[in-house]
């Protein structure tokens, strides 16, 4: 079983965005499948610096799509909604910060902020430009 398990209700019917929002489940999913099948501590540390920058990476693809989005079609939520984007940023850094001091009493609770972050920007988040963007016949995207 998947640390982090996908569920249809995370659908946006924005195609582009949805396949984004799967593939940051499944980053996180490597993630920490990597991280707990690594006995070694030392190359635990490397594969969490790996798998965590490319998980940002992506996320800030996918954010920038969004906003894009969310700026050719005039959202009136595109403050709000880039605001979350860039608190999450923020946090990300702090835990890479920490992740650079060999630290890792942090990896359960990454994982956690991940999964829940994730989750809830989608389900609130981003589930409020849904009727939005409906109207405006984005597709595919």
């Amino acid at each position: 079983m998947a640390f982090f398990e996908w569920q249809e209700s995370y659908l946006t019917s924005i195609g582009r965005l949805d396949s984004h929002h799967q593939k940051l489940v499944t980053l996180i999913n490597n993630l920490y499948t990597d991280v707990l099948n690594e006995p070694d501590v030392s190359q635990k540390q490397s594969l969490i610096e790996k798998a965590l920058a490319e998980l940002i990476d992506y996320s800030y693809y996918h954010f920038a799509a969004e906003e894009e989005l969310m700026i050719k079609y005039e959202y009136p939520g595109y403050m709000p909604h880039k605001e979350e984007h860039e608190q999450f940023k923020v946090q990300v850094a702090k835990m890479m910060k920490q992740h650079k001091t060999g630290d890792l009493s942090w990896t359960l609770p990454i994982f956690n902020f991940l999964k829940d972050w994730l989750i809830l920007h989608v389900t609130n988040m981003d589930k409020q430009y849904v009727p939005y963007l409906s109207g405006k016949n984005v597709g595919e995207y």
